[in-house]
């Protein structure tokens, strides 16, 4: 199936197969329409890119670029067809370099093929919908917390203050504090003392209430 979208005015995005072709309505000059009958303008193919995909849908992402597709490869163990991936790719400089690529966990997605899925969307909120036979799974970009509260609620704390730590220390909803509390409080839980007192010295530093506070839990 052909997939269309119009990334800006005048600028059509084409996924046919695994292969996004850009093209751009241009204006012919005076001297061709002065020497031939043609219209006034055509849609000018400027650059052709493959993708590691088969091509199922297209939307926008402010400047980037959302693909969804269905790999090309069966499943090694199984033979039958991978998870549908949903990409945020960068197109400039006629380039396509992905930023992030997901697995989606769709409802039987072992007996489809790419045309068994359709990307659609809701620009003005970053929402996109992908309906299979089956299912329809709403996307939307994450944000930093976001991302600690998906790391928190799967026991990955390590990794949560690192995101916090990368960033300063801190957003509007998490800190490194919060998130190591939240830690002291799973380790004492499993009973890992000393791995709690290592936490409890790098979290609480010189704050002598939160010392009180993890001391008198």
């Amino acid at each position: 199936r052909c997939n269309l979208l119009w990334s800006a005015p005048r600028t059509l995005m084409i996924g046919w197969v695994d292969t996004i072709t850009i093209c751009v309505i241009r204006k012919r000059s005076q001297i061709e329409l002065q020497t031939r009958d043609v219209p006034e303008y055509l849609l000018d193919p400027v650059h052709s890119f493959p993708t590691d995909y088969y091509i199922s849908g297209l939307g926008p992402l402010d400047e980037q670029l959302v693909l969804l597709g269905v790999p090309k490869e069966c499943d090694p163990e199984t033979g039958k067809a991978q998870r549908p991936v949903l990409t945020v790719a960068d197109y400039k400089d006629f380039g396509f370099v992905e930023f992030s690529t997901e697995s989606l966990n769709i409802l039987g997605y072992e007996e489809y093929s790419c045309n068994d899925y359709y990307l659609d969307m809701l620009i003005e909120e970053n929402r996109f919908f992908i309906v299979s036979p089956k299912d329809i799974v709403i996307a939307s970009p994450y944000d930093i917390d976001d991302k600690v509260n998906w790391l928190t609620e799967h026991g990955r704390f390590e990794r949560a203050i690192t995101v916090l730590e990368e960033i300063g220390g801190k957003t509007s909803k998490h800190s490194v504090v919060t998130v190591g509390v939240q830690y002291l409080d799973h380790l004492m839980s499993k009973h890992l003392y000393e791995e709690a007192a290592i936490l409890c010295a790098k979290i609480c530093k010189n704050d002598k209430v939160l010392w009180e506070n993890q001391i008198l839990k």
